[in-house]
């Protein structure tokens, strides 16, 4: 009998791991496309260069929806909740580090753009619209400094090169979600604009910031013991493992995303989970390696690990940018309620499906690293 836990071999570079997931990735970008020309809309609008979300009308607030929501939330999250709380932490000495150097530059440097992000100095309007960059840069070198002084690592030091790559990779994954977003129109942006060059230069350079600050937190969240070993001891999983089941992953993912144009008022949420379903199902069908191979045995730790690092950023996204310049502004489908910062209270649970996103993808960029 063939060991459901044995992999092929990782692919040995960062190109070739995304390489092998390409017809995932394709599917992503060309099954909007094809629901949209299947139901008539004319597909030029959704690839207008750059992919630049313009506010759309959407349905009213719903209280029935929103409960319904409310429940589903609940229901999933509480049971994980519930198993890391009743986690008892083992009584252990900590060993501290050092606070490094450029973690206290850093900490000016956060300090600083974050009083220029909210301020409007006439010496600074040339550069009042272009904070975001700078401001998550030191957030970044921060938030590795503060891993480091608790475990004399981060990501940014144990292995530089694989975490400057996730720059890059950064800002492809993001304008991914900006153009899925063009067909629902979830968020839109103010106080940028600019010529399309400009715009996606611009643009290209503050996406580039999102998986190094997911794996910054994430690094620094397992620190804590209740996260690295609290959910570590859940139902398995040995299921995920199994073909069918990736087919089926696939095969939801890809009728949400066929769909989004054509019904964008009821399948708004899922273009936080089908990329998610898409990539992890054929990862399963194919044998390929991905970071939650630990569920078949019960291990959440990954899964808790990264959920949570996206909505601890998803707070600081949503904080620095409540008072910004060049900001953005959420228009969603009956939730626009109850705002903490610009975004709707319910909207903060698409950053845990967005967390586990993210592993996926900052899985390729480390292939023989984890």
């Amino acid at each position: 009998m063939s060991d459901p836990l044995r992999h092929k071999r990782p692919p040995k570079s960062t190109f070739a791991s995304l390489w092998a997931r390409s017809p995932a990735l394709a599917a992503i970008f060309i099954l909007p496309l094809a629901g949209a020309a299947a139901s008539g809309k004319p597909i030029a609008h959704f690839l207008e260069f750059p992919p630049k979300t313009v506010p759309m009308e959407h349905a009213p607030f719903s209280l029935i929806t929103f409960c319904l929501i409310l429940v589903f939330i609940l229901a999933t999250c509480l049971p994980f909740v519930k198993t890391a709380f009743a986690y008892t932490p083992a009584a252990k000495k900590k060993n501290t580090y050092p606070f490094p150097w450029w973690g206290f530059l850093s900490l000016a440097w956060v300090g600083t753009f974050w009083c220029l992000a909210w301020t409007r100095l006439d010496w600074f309007a040339p550069f009042q619209p272009h904070t975001f960059f700078p401001l998550w840069l030191g957030v970044i070198i921060l938030i590795n400094a503060a891993c480091f002084r608790q475990k004399g690592s981060c990501p940014l030091t144990k292995n530089t090169a694989a975490f400057v790559k996730l720059f890059p990779v950064s800002a492809l994954f993001w304008w991914a979600f900006e153009f899925l977003n063009r067909f629902v129109g979830n968020w839109y942006y103010t106080g940028s604009e600019y010529p399309a060059m400009t715009y996606f230069c611009l643009a290209t350079l503050s996406f580039s910031t999102v998986l190094p600050a997911v794996e910054s937190m994430k690094e620094l969240l397992l620190n804590n013991d209740r996260i690295a070993n609290g959910f570590s001891s859940i139902t398995p999983m040995d299921w995920l493992s199994r073909k069918p089941v990736g087919w089926l992953l696939i095969v939801a993912g890809s009728i949400c995303l066929a769909l989004i144009s054509i019904f964008p008022e009821t399948l708004f949420f899922t273009v936080w989970i089908a990329p998610f379903f898409i990539l992890l199902g054929y990862a399963v069908t194919k044998g390929l390696p991905h970071p939650f191979n630990g569920l078949l045995q019960g291990d959440f730790t990954q899964v808790g690990a990264y959920a949570l690092a996206a909505v601890c950023c998803g707070v600081l996204w949503e904080l620095f940018n409540f008072y910004s310049l060049a900001r953005w502004t959420y228009s969603i489908p009956y939730v626009q309620v109850l705002h903490f910062f610009e975004m709707p209270i319910l909207g903060y649970a698409g950053y845990l499906p967005f967390g586990l996103e993210c592993a996926l993808i900052i899985h390729m960029i480390y292939p023989n690293d984890r």
